[in-house]
């Protein structure tokens, strides 16, 4: 059994995808250390996808709102495999998932029960909101929805009115669960002690300081470092303009009689080939400035519980506040119309867009010419 065990829980879009490849790729030099961050033997140390959140499918299953039953089964074995080498090591075990910033209070403790570690130390690592909201709208748009982000956000103004009670106990409440921090704090603390929790805040660059911060929580040694043949974290995020457009083709896929592998492949070529190769991309998405306000008491109130959580905290509170004066402005006809003609490049296979260098892309957009 593990002597102790620290549990990364996100949370998403808190810079999670980075301080799991700096594991990742130094997984050799942790074990050394006498920190195992279990990996399957197949693992790519490139690749972004994280074992350890599908593996936590196959315990909590439709804990998680996107997860099915048919998917549960089939991970089953990804969390006994994840579980017995945690159970096995003799000192630190690392397990990193950022979804688990989003679970009820009764599976967190599932879990913790299921790991069996008695020295549990959970670590979150956190952005503000004013980064945190665009990126979850962004991502509802990338899984193909058209809902736009005033109406996103006056949905989730909706859940946040109801109460944290309803935000605790109903499934579908999750963003909450994850992105009110303070929240987020003492459920975690709840199950293994408030003392055992940190927030590590995530100022956004440079991405090497959020892995001092991460290494600091996690008791890490210091030599314990990102490697220059990492190269800097792949930006592949919508800018304003071009979340403007994609809303708008997924509001028109979602009425062409395109099956779901084809919808996928239009949107991946879409985003790969026509807007990631773009060298001026416009403003970043900004909180609408009717809906400012509220963000701001949000945040406010969000970091008030945190600091009396009795969770550690490493870095600067203020890092993680809303300022309206800060917001970037929004995106200019201009920039919509050149998000646009990207798209329609992309979409029509020209020269520019076949020398994208996503990997990704180039196998949606030879799928997509056979068809």
């Amino acid at each position: 059994m593990a002597a102790r065990l620290v549990l990364h829980i996100g949370v998403q879009k808190s810079g999670t995808t980075y301080v799991q490849r700096v594991l990742r790729t130094c997984a050799d030099d942790l074990a050394a250390a006498g920190f195992a961050y279990p990996l399957p033997r197949s693992a790519d140390p490139a690749s972004n996808r994280n074992p350890h959140e599908t593996a936590s499918y196959g315990l909590l299953g439709t804990e998680y709102p996107w997860v099915s039953d048919e998917r549960t089964e089939a991970e089953r074995g990804s969390w006994a495999w994840l579980a017995g080498r945690v159970r096995d090591w003799p000192d630190t075990a690392l397990v990193s998932a950022e979804a688990l910033s989003v679970v009820r209070e009764d599976a967190a403790r599932r879990l913790i029960d299921d790991l069996g570690v008695a020295d549990v130390q959970v670590v979150a690592t956190a952005r503000g909101l004013g980064s945190l909201l665009p990126s979850a709208w962004q991502q509802h748009l990338r899984n193909g929805r058209s809902l736009g982000f005033g109406t996103f956000l006056g949905r989730l103004a909706e859940e946040r009115e109801r109460g944290w009670e309803s935000v605790e106990t109903e499934h579908g409440a999750h963003l909450w669960r994850a992105f009110a921090l303070g929240r987020l704090a003492r459920r975690w603390g709840r199950v293994v002690g408030p003392e055992r929790v940190t927030v590590v805040t995530n100022r956004g660059k440079p991405p090497e300081l959020l892995w001092r911060r991460f290494a600091e929580a996690a008791g890490l040694p210091g030599e314990i470092a990102p490697r220059p043949e990492m190269g800097a974290p792949a930006h592949t995020g919508l800018t304003a303009a071009e979340a403007i457009v994609l809303e708008s083709v997924n509001a028109r896929l979602a009425r062409a009689a395109w099956g779901r592998d084809r919808r996928v492949g239009f949107r991946e070529q879409l985003i790969h080939q026509g807007f990631a190769v773009r060298t001026e991309r416009g403003p970043r998405i900004s909180v609408p400035p009717e809906h400012r306000s509220a963000v701001e008491k949000w945040s406010a109130e969000d970091l008030d519980e945190l600091a009396d959580s009795g969770a550690r905290v490493i870095g600067d509170l203020e890092e993680l506040r809303f300022d309206p004066e800060r917001e970037p402005d929004q995106p200019t006809v201009a920039d919509i119309s050149a998000a646009a003609g990207a798209a329609v490049l992309a979409v029509a296979g020209a020269d520019a867009a076949e020398s994208a260098p996503v990997r990704t892309g180039r196998r949606v957009a030879r799928v997509l010419r056979r068809r």
